[in-house]
């Protein structure tokens, strides 16, 4: 790890300290709580074991402050870091401090907790919400002061907070939790493992899995160095137009498709030659597909059958993941059995019903006579239409 400046001790003067708070990651155990000192150049947290764990503004890349809301049980201040800190004995590029809401919040372990069944419903509820106010605002004032702090040590540092109406839910590690957007960033800061995306590192974002009926979609999300392509998987497609309108107001590219594409081999590609990759439309390419695909579909509409798993000569399809053709092939068998009909056995059996009959009237008045051979219907030929994005 690079090396990063030791933290100076504020020696006189008056003292900010924030206590009761609990870390993440945790030092040891299940739950470390302590209190966070602001000092000349950074934070200090001390747990109430002694153990320290430094955090010197130079190297604080985000300051978060998340107000506790209705359905929070927590208000934190989180620090997204440029380079990572040893905690316990691994690295992490983020560090949390939070403190539970609620009636007992002053008393994080829970001593002394007042009886709840003594508390009417409508008391409990106001004095629950009056903690939780008293608790961001003290957060919030904390937070500011880093911020002063930080810019008397000559440091850059603004506090962001998430936008509690542009909450969404999507899986973008472990598990499905909320992801807010910051001033600066995609964050969810509640649960553990944390998620933190610098919007300003995004090249491109790509909706997948967009057709009709389905309840989720997934976000790949590239960054500007090409190299890599985050996820966030699961998202309620209720919240599509929602996420399209945000990245429009910060300036994003983004697609969509049917299915997911092969982004580490597109993205090879580009690092291969990226000035070709230029000269030939950049994510245009992508969003010239899409047209393709959707005159084919205008202009065959009527087809009786149309099947997702047909080859297609398109260099493009190339990009598109095996898992997503293998899913269009089964949309379009299922398609294919579950129309109305009779099947091929049955159309034979009932050809040869119709030819014995009429043979019978001939043989009994002319020998010889032979039975018409039947076939049933040729089948259709479906056309094959690969997924693409669009780019707005």
């Amino acid at each position: 790890m690079d090396q990063i400046e030791s933290l100076q001790l504020m020696k006189g003067g008056r003292r900010e300290i924030l206590d009761n708070l609990v870390i993440r990651p945790n030092l040891v155990g299940r739950k470390t709580i302590g209190s966070l000192e602001i000092h000349s150049n950074g934070v200090r947290f001390q747990s109430t074991k002694g153990q320290k764990v430094d955090v010197v503004f130079s190297n604080v890349k985000h300051l978060f402050y998340q107000p506790c809301a209705s359905d929070e049980l927590i208000v934190i201040l989180h620090f997204n870091l440029k380079t990572p800190i040893l905690i316990g004995d691994k690295p992490t590029s983020d560090v949390q401090f939070y403190k539970e809401s609620g009636i007992a919040a002053e008393d994080i372990n829970f001593k002394g907790r007042r009886n709840m069944n003594e508390m009417d419903e409508l008391e409990q509820e106001e004095a629950e919400r009056q903690q939780r106010a008293r608790l961001n605002k003290r957060f919030l004032g904390f937070a500011k002061l880093i911020e002063e702090a930080a810019e008397w040590n000559k440091t850059k540092l603004e506090v962001d907070i998430p936008e509690e109406d542009l909450t969404f839910s999507g899986c973008p590690q472990k598990q499905v939790v909320k992801i807010r957007p910051t001033k600066e960033c995609l964050v969810a800061l509640s649960e553990f493992p944390f998620f933190v995306l610098d919007v300003s590192e995004i090249e491109v974002v790509h909706f997948e899995r967009m057709y009709y009926g389905m309840k989720n979609f997934d976000l790949a999300i590239i960054k500007r160095d090409f190299t890599t392509c985050l996820r966030i998987n699961s998202i309620p497609t209720e919240y599509t137009e929602e996420l399209k309108s945000y990245f429009n107001e910060i300036g994003l590219i983004y697609l969509e498709s049917m299915a997911p594409l092969k982004w580490e081999l597109i993205l090879s590609n580009i690092r291969e030659d990226f000035n070709g990759w230029l000269e030939d439309g950049g994510w245009t390419q992508l969003v010239d597909d899409e047209e393709d695909g959707e005159q084919e579909e205008s202009e065959d509409e009527d087809d009786p059958v149309c099947s997702y798993g047909e080859e297609d000569d398109d260099e493009s399809e190339s990009y598109y993941s095996e898992a997503s053709e293998e899913e269009s092939s089964d949309v379009a068998s299922d398609s294919a059995l579950s129309e109305p009909g009779e099947s091929w056995d049955e159309l034979d059996k009932r050809a040869m019903e119709e030819d014995r009959k009429q043979a019978q009237p001939r043989n009994a008045g002319a020998a010889g006579a032979g039975g018409r051979s039947g076939a049933p219907p040729s089948k259709g030929k479906g056309r094959s239409a690969a997924p693409s994005g669009r780019r707005r």
